[in-house]
C-alpha cells in the first residue's frame, strides 16, 4: 500500500485511528475502514519479527483489551477490511506459506512493501545479485523477483519469507534500481524516497544499494559490449542465471592422482522449479562415483567431492533421494560432464591437475590424461604411466616438449587433443578465481573479464566472438604482439569465446584461439585454500538454526592450509545485536564436524553461555588467524509462528510461555509427561505453564503449524520419574503411534539445561524399545528387559544370544551370522554398518518383499535405534514397508542386533575380550 500521505497528514490519520480505538471502535467508526488499513500497514513497515499484535497495542492504547472488547473480531475485522481494499482498489493479496500459516498479520505486513528489518538485507541482495542483472531482468519484475528469490538462501528466514511473493520482490526491486529522478511505475516517489532514506541511513546498505544502482544504469545504458555488434542479444538469451556444469580435477595425493568433481551451485535452479530449494535443503544427494549420499543441505554450499570411481556414461552426475523426478530431471540437464573416453587435465604447482574441456595443450607445459580402461595411448616417449586409484580408468602423465613434430602433433590428434602455439590467451588485471593455463577462466559474477591475446605471428587486427555472436574487430597496438580488453558484464554461466587473427591484405582469419569463460555466482565462488586468503566455514545443513548449531543437529567444519592455529570464537546476542556472552578457544585448521562436537560439549553447556541461550535470538561463530584469513556464520534462532520461552523462577522451578505470532485463534498446547510420554493432557495457550517436577514435553499446534520443546526437570527428582509406555494395541496403527510418539520427542527443541537432554534421551530409548518389544516378539521383548537391568558394562555378554533369536529359518540364520562376524568392524562408521548390514540381510530383503537391500537396511537400522527418523519416509513407501516388517519380524530383530552390537562393543572397556567377533 502506498499512500503518499505527508508527515502531517499521516500522524493525523493515526491520531484518529488511536481515538477510535480508545472509544471502543464501535459502529460509527467502522464505517470509515480505509484510516484502519493504512494504520495496520504502517505497523506491519516497523513490524521486526516480533509478536504482531502487542505491537499495535503499543501502537493503539486499549487495542488488547477493555469493555466490551472482543479482541478475536476485531482482529478478523482487519483482514475483512485489507479484502475490501484488495477488491475495491486493487491491493495485493498475500499468497504462500506466509499467508497460509499467518492469516490475519499477513495482510498488514505484505502492505507494508518492506519492513524495515528487511531493508539492509535487501540492499545486499542487490548488491550480491548485479552479476546477473541483464536489460530483459530489469523490464520484467516477474523474472526480477524469480531470479531474487532463488538467491536467499544464506538470508534470514523473515526475508526469505518476504522474498517468497516473488511479484512484489521484483517491483520493489525494479523501482529501488531505478535512478534518483526516474519515474517508477511500480512505486510512488514518496514511498520509493521513503525507502531509500530509510536504508541510507545504515552505511553498508547505501554502499550497496548505490553500486547495484550503478551496475542497473550501466546496463540500461549499453549492455555488455558495444552497440550493434549483435552478441548483446546472445548473452541475454536467459533471464535467470546459468546453472555452470560440474568440474572433473585430481589431487596428488597417497602416492597417485586422486579424482575429485567440483559440484555446481544449483540454486538458480530454484527460479524454474520452486521445489528445487526446499528438496536441495531437506533431501541427501547421491554423486554419481562418490560412494555414500552427501548429507541433507551439503549441495546449497558446493564443494568438492573425492570419487571413489569414476563416473560412469549416461549416468546421471548429481541425482537426490527420493526427490520429484522434475528437481531430479531438471538437475541432471544442467549439469552433465565430458563423456571421454579420454579426459585431459593440465597441472598447476599445488599438487593439482584441473580439466581442460577444450582439450588442446602448449609446449612446455605438463598434464595428466586419463583414459577408460581398453583405450590406448599415443606411442610417444615423453607419455608415462601413472597411479590413478579408481577401477575402469588409466591414467598417464606427460610433459609437452617445447618443439613438437608433425608426426606427434597427429599422434595427439587421434585422441581429440590439439596443440596450440599460435595464438594465446590469457587473462590480465583482476586475479580471476580459477584459470587452468590453458582454455578455462573463471571471474565473480560483477568483475570485468580482461583478456590479453598474444600472436606468434605478424598481426594488425582480431576478431573477438561470444557465444558465435558476430564478430567485433580489434587492432593491435603498432608495433606490439599483445592486445587487451575486456568483457562486461557477462551473465553468470557459461560463454565461449574465440579469437581469430586476421591476414592484414584480406582481413580473413589465419590462426585462430578459444576459451571458455565461467562466470559464477557471488555467494557460491569457493576456491581451493591457500595461505593468506583461505579459512572457511562449512555447515550441515547449509544454514543451520541457532538451535539446531546449538543441540547437535547441525554439524560444523573448517578448512585452511594445513596445521594452522586459528582463534574460535562464538557469541551470543539479543533480539537488539547486543553480545550476551563471547568465548575464545583456540583451535587447529583443518577442524573437522568431530571436533565441534566435542568443543560444543565444552564450550556451549558453560552455565554463562546456558544463560544466555534462551535470551539470545542469534549466534555468531567466526575463525580467524592474521595473516592467512576470517570466516564467519551467523545463525539464527529463526521466524517461528511459534515459540515457547522458558524461565526459571527464583526456586528454581520453570515456567513456559508461548509465543504465538499466528495471529490465529485456534492454537492449541498438550503437555505430554515423563511418566507416561504418549498421552497429552490440554493445556490453557494464553497462559504461563508451570513446568512438572520431573519435567516432560510441551507441544503447540496452530492448523499445520507445531512448536514442542522439552521441560527442564529438577536435578533431585530425576531418579523419582518412572518411565513407562502404555499400549494401545499390537498392530500397524500401534507402531505408528509409537513412530509418531518418538518423532514429537525427537524433533522437540531442547533448551540449554543438561537435564532436559538426560529426559528426552531416556524417553526415545523407553519408546524405541517398546515399539522393537511389540514387533519383535515376546522373547525379544524378555531380552530388551534382561538388557535393561545388566548395566552397560554387561551388554556385551548378551550378544550370542541377540544372534539366537534373530530367526531360526535358514536366511535368517545366515544373516545373523554375518551380523555377528562383521560388528566389529562397524562399530565406528555409520557407513561401513550401512553398507555391512546391506549384504547381510539382503535375501531377506528380497524374500520379504521389502525390495532394493540398502533402502531396506537404511529404514531397519533406523527403525531399530531412531524410529521416529522413519516418520519423514514417504507415507506410502514407509506403511509398505511396516507391512513387511511385521509380517517378518526377523527384520527387525536382525536391524536390533546390528545396533545394539555396535554400540556394546564400541562401550566395551576391553574390546579385545570379543574373542570371534573381533
Amino acid at each position: 500500500m502506498e499512500h503518499d500521505l505527508g508527515g502531517e497528514e499521516l500522524e493525523l490519520l493515526l491520531a484518529a485511528v488511536r481515538g477510535a480505538v480508545a472509544d471502543g471502535l464501535d459502529a460509527r467508526y467502522r464505517a470509515w475502514w480505509l484510516p484502519f488499513v493504512v494504520f495496520a500497514a504502517e505497523i506491519g513497515y516497523d513490524y521486526d519479527g516480533g509478536e504482531f499484535w502487542p505491537l499495535w497495542g503499543q501502537k493503539a492504547p486499549g487495542w488488547e483489551g477493555g469493555p466490551h472488547w472482543n479482541v478475536p473480531l476485531n482482529r478478523k475485522r482487519i483482514r475483512q477490511w485489507f479484502r475490501r481494499f484488495a477488491d475495491d482498489y486493487g491491493g495485493a493479496e498475500p499468497r504462500g506459506g506466509f499467508a497460509s500459516n499467518f492469516t490475519i498479520i499477513a495482510w498488514p505486513i505484505t502492505h507494508a512493501v518492506m519492513p524495515a528489518d528487511l531493508q539492509r538485507q535487501m540492499a545486499q541482495l542487490l548488491f550480491e545479485s548485479r552479476g546477473v542483472l541483464n536489460a530483459e531482468l530489469l523490464a520484467d519484475p516477474d523474472a526480477l523477483g524469480g531470479c531474487l528469490a532463488a538467491r536467499t538462501v544464506g538470508y534470514s528466514d523473515r526475508f526469505r519469507i518476504f522474498c517468497a511473493n516473488q511479484s512484489l520482490l521484483g517491483q520493489v526491486a525494479v523501482a529501488l534500481l531505478s535512478g534518483d529522478e526516474e519515474e517508477s511505475p511500480y512505486l510512488v516517489r514518496s514511498t520509493l524516497a521513503r525507502l531509500v532514506s530509510d536504508l541510507s541511513n545504515e552505511q553498508a546498505s547505501r554502499s550497496w544499494l548505490l553500486r547495484a544502482r550503478h551496475s542497473a544504469n550501466q546496463i540500461r545504458s549499453r549492455g555488455f559490449l558495444p552497440t550493434g555488434t549483435g552478441a548483446t542479444s546472445v548473452q541475454r538469451r536467459n533471464l535467470v542465471p546459468g546453472v555452470v556444469s560440474p568440474r572433473l580435477l585430481l589431487r596428488h595425493q597417497h602416492g597417485g592422482w586422486q579424482p575429485y568433481v567440483e559440484l555446481p551451485d544449483l540454486t538458480p535452479l530454484q527460479a524454474i522449479n520452486a521445489e528445487v530449494e526446499h528438496e536441495l535443503r531437506s533431501l541427501r544427494a547421491r554423486v554419481e562415483g562418490h560412494p555414500r549420499p552427501l548429507a541433507r543441505g551439503r549441495l546449497l554450499w558446493p564443494d568438492k567431492v573425492l570419487l571413489s570411481a569414476w563416473p560412469r556414461p549416461g549416468a546421471r552426475v548429481i541425482e537426490l533421494e527420493r526427490g520429484s523426478e522434475a528437481v531430479n530431471r531438471l538437475i541432471a540437464e544442467h549439469c552433465a560432464l565430458n563423456t571421454g573416453p579420454w579426459w585431459l587435465f593440465r597441472k598447476r604447482s599445488v599438487g593439482e591437475a584441473l580439466e581442460v574441456k577444450g582439450k588442446f595443450v602448449r609446449p612446455g607445459s605438463e598434464y595428466c590424461l586419463v583414459g577408460r580402461a581398453g583405450n590406448r595411448p599415443p606411442s610417444l616417449p615423453w607419455i608415462v604411466p601413472t597411479v590413478i586409484p579408481v577401477e575402469g580408468v588409466h591414467a598417464f602423465e606427460f610433459a609437452v616438449p617445447e618443439m613438437i613434430g608433425a608426426a606427434d602433433v597427429e599422434q595427439l590428434g587421434s585422441l581429440g587433443l590439439a596443440v596450440a602455439s599460435d595464438v594465446s590467451i590469457r587473462p590480465v588485471g583482476l586475479v580471476p578465481g580459477s584459470w587452468d593455463g590453458d582454455g578455462a577462466i573463471e571471474w565473480l559474477a560483477g568483475e570485468p573479464a580482461m583478456l590479453a591475446v598474444q600472436s606468434a605471428h605478424a598481426a594488425d587486427k582480431c576478431a573477438v566472438t561470444v557465444n558465435r555472436g558476430l564478430p567485433i574487430v580489434l587492432e593491435f597496438p603498432a608495433g606490439q604482439p599483445e592486445l587487451f580488453f575486456a568483457l562486461e558484464n557477462l551473465a553468470v554461466g557459461k560463454h565461449d569465446v574465440n579469437v581469430a587473427l586476421l591476414t592484414p591484405e584480406t582481413d580473413r582469419p589465419l590462426f585462430s584461439g578459444s576459451l571458455t569463460i565461467t562466470i559464477r555466482d557471488l555467494h557460491t565462488g569457493r576456491e581451493a585454500a591457500t595461505e593468506g586468503t583461505a579459512i572457511r566455514l562449512f555447515t550441515t545443513p547449509a544454514r543451520p538454526k541457532m538451535t539446531e548449531l546449538w543441540d547437535g543437529r547441525a554439524s560444523l567444519s573448517i578448512d585452511g592450509p594445513l596445521e594452522t592455529r586459528a582463534e574460535l570464537s562464538i557469541t551470543l546476542r539479543d533480539e537488539g545485536g547486543r553480545d550476551l556472552e563471547r568465548q575464545l578457544c583456540g583451535i587447529s585448521v583443518p577442524f573437522s564436524d568431530g571436533a565441534w562436537a566435542k568443543l560444543t560439549e565444552q564450550v556451549l553447556r558453560k552455565k554463562k553461555m546456558l544463560s544466555a541461550f534462551e535470551e539470545a535470538e542469534s549466534c555468531e561463530v567466526s575463525v580467524s588467524r592474521n595473516g592467512v584469513g576470517f570466516a564467519s556464520l551467523v545463525c539464527e534462532r529463526g521466524f517461528d509462528p511459534l515459540r515457547w520461552v522458558l524461565v526459571k523462577r527464583h526456586n528454581g522451578r520453570h515456567d513456559a510461555r508461548l509465543i504465538d505470532r499466528t495471529g490465529s485463534d485456534d492454537t492449541q498446547v498438550h503437555m505430554f509427561s515423563v511418566e507416561d510420554p504418549l498421552v497429552a493432557k490440554e493445556q490453557d495457550p494464553r497462559m504461563p505453564i508451570t513446568v512438572p517436577a520431573t519435567g516432560g514435553l510441551l507441544q503447540a499446534t496452530s492448523g499445520k503449524l507445531e512448536a514442542a520443546v522439552i521441560l527442564p526437570p529438577e536435578p533431585n527428582l530425576l531418579r523419582h520419574a518412572h518411565l513407562a509406555v502404555r499400549s494401545s494395541g499390537d498392530g500397524l496403527h500401534e507402531v505408528q503411534r509409537l513412530i509418531e510418539g518418538h518423532r514429537r520427542w525427537l524433533d522437540a527443541h531442547v533448551p540449554a539445561d543438561l537435564f532436559a537432554r538426560h529426559q528426552q534421551e531416556q524417553v526415545l530409548e523407553v519408546i524405541t524399545t517398546s515399539l522393537v518389544s511389540l514387533v519383535a516378539g515376546h522373547r525379544w521383548a524378555n531380552l530388551e528387559r534382561k538388557r535393561k537391568t545388566a548395566g552397560a558394562h554387561r551388554q556385551i555378554e548378551l550378544l550370542d544370544e541377540m544372534e539366537e533369536l534373530v530367526g531360526e529359518g535358514f536366511k535368517q540364520r545366515a544373516a545373523a551370522k554375518q551380523i555377528a562376524r562383521h560388528l566389529w568392524e562397524w562399530t565406528d562408521s555409520p557407513a561401513a554398518l550401512s553398507d555391512g548390514f546391506s549384504d547381510a540381510i539382503e535375501a531377506m530383503a528380497t524374500s520379504s518383499g521389502m525390495g532394493e537391500p540398502h533402502a531396506a537396511a537404511d529404514f531397519l537400522l533406523a527403525l531399530a535405534s531412531n524410529p521416529g527418523a522413519v516418520a519423514n519416509w514417504a507415507e506410502t513407501e514407509r506403511i509398505r514397508l511396516l507391512k513387511c516388517v511385521l509380517i517378518s519380524p526377523a527384520l527387525i530383530r536382525a536391524g536390533r542386533f546390528a545396533v545394539l552390537g555396535t554400540e556394546a562393543l564400541r562401550e566395551a572397556p576391553d574390546q579385545s575380550a570379543t574373542g570371534g567377533r573381533r
